[in-house]
């Protein structure tokens, strides 16, 4: 198998043709995921104003679902003015390694 991430003289090595791929991969995604964006806020402005909730054209599906209220506590609050109380409900858990991408202009 070819290596895309090597080590050579204890520095990384990635080829430089798939850095070129994920690159135009990631302008793509970019232009798609505000395509998506768009198509999406239109499709629902026009349901909406149809007053239609689900709507489904060659093999695409769309619902709407209804807006609703949400109750978060407000953990910076809390740990200012209740420290004893935020610190005996806190818990800590393992959050995994990742690795973020991003392409510099």
């Amino acid at each position: 198998m070819n290596e895309l991430v090597k080590i050579e003289n204890n520095e990384i090595v990635v080829v430089s043709e798939i850095i070129e791929q994920f690159k135009n991969f990631k302008k793509q995604k970019d232009e798609m995921d505000l395509k998506e964006k768009q198509f999406k806020q239109e499709l629902k402005d026009q349901m909406e104003k149809l007053g239609i909730k689900k709507f489904i054209i060659n093999g695409l599906s769309a619902v709407i679902k209804d807006g609703s209220t949400r109750t978060t506590l407000d953990s910076k609050k809390l740990k200012e003015e209740l420290p004893d109380i935020y610190d005996e409900y806190s818990k800590t858990s393992e959050v995994a390694s990742s690795i973020t991408l991003t392409i510099a202009d």
